[in-house]
């Protein structure tokens, strides 16, 4: 896969096919979810997004090199059918989503690389898919295991979202 650059925002992000894309809402517990409108995966969030673009402006790490780092690995994945529903209290609201737990070893290979280029040791973010949202149609953010664990409002069983993807 391609270097995809950096976007808008900073983040570092890989667009999924359209195919993979929930077709319907969903109702969980009585809250309305609505699938998201795009579909990705977050390689690189805003806060750590902005530290290595700051290192790339500093020239401490150069972009061509994550670039190839990035190149180099095979970013193919697998679905998991493990969904995790996540609630986060925004400033302008609460927001809930519906992710899917996705299997994609470049994820930690990727984080690896960086942490050397960084000088530190980056664990690799869960990779995942928000699928459906409520609140907020932009999703949550997820950028660490704990912060999983302490957004997580239960698993959610394949059964209960089949009709809806």
């Amino acid at each position: 896969m391609r270097w995809p650059g950096f976007a808008d925002a900073g983040t570092l992000v890989l667009p999924l096919p359209r195919a993979q894309r929930p077709s319907r809402a969903l109702v969980l517990d009585g809250v309305a979810f609505e699938p998201k409108r795009e579909h990705h995966v977050t390689v690189l969030g805003r806060t750590l997004g902005a530290r290595v673009r700051d290192a790339i402006a500093q020239r401490s790490v150069a972009e061509r090199e994550l670039a190839d780092a990035f190149e180099a690995l095979d970013w193919s994945w697998a679905d998991t059918d493990a969904y995790v529903w996540l609630r986060r209290n925004k400033p302008e609201g609460r927001a809930e989503s519906i992710v899917e737990l996705i299997d994609m070893p470049a994820m930690a290979a990727f984080h690896y690389a960086l942490g050397r280029r960084l000088g530190e040791r980056l664990p690799a973010p869960p990779a995942h898919v928000t699928r459906f949202v409520h609140g907020d149609p932009e999703g949550i953010g997820v950028p660490d295991e704990a912060t999983l664990r302490a957004l997580t409002v239960r698993l959610v069983a394949k059964d209960e979202v089949a009709h809806a993807l």
